[in-house]
């Protein structure tokens, strides 16, 4: 079974860390409370999603650099819930899903999350943005 989760964490995120080092029964996608910046947005590393890029390349073109028309990079785990903003917790999503106005992810997480697990969505963006 340790075998079987090795091998789909090595699939999911290879390179983003070593298979045979990992605890598969820890969550590494958590890193506490975000970075936040003077103006107290959530601060987000472009160098984590151009490395999330170049490893996974844009469903739409294919390109590992520059726009991916009609997707978007998530954060499985909101910055806003503690999510780390690294690739292991980072994947593409279509922009109709993301950002809908009614039923896209980011809506759906703030009325998840903001009633079941302490998260500060008060100073983040809700235009489609990655938390």
């Amino acid at each position: 079974m340790i075998k079987y989760i090795l091998m789909i964490c090595a699939f999911m995120a290879p390179g983003a860390i070593n298979a045979q080092a990992i605890d598969p029964l820890k969550e590494y996608r958590y890193c506490g409370e975000p970075k936040r910046k003077k103006d107290g947005d959530i601060s987000r590393s472009q160098r984590v999603l151009s490395a999330f890029q170049k490893q996974y390349a844009c469903p739409a073109t294919g390109k590992t650099s520059g726009s991916c028309p009609g997707w978007a990079i998530d954060h499985v785990i909101p910055l806003a819930c503690g999510g780390c903003d690294a690739i292991i917790n980072l994947q593409w999503l279509p922009n109709d899903l993301k950002s809908k106005a009614v039923t896209g992810k980011d809506r759906f997480e703030r009325t998840i999350y903001e009633t079941n697990i302490e998260c500060d969505f008060k100073n983040t963006k809700s235009q489609g943005d990655d938390k």
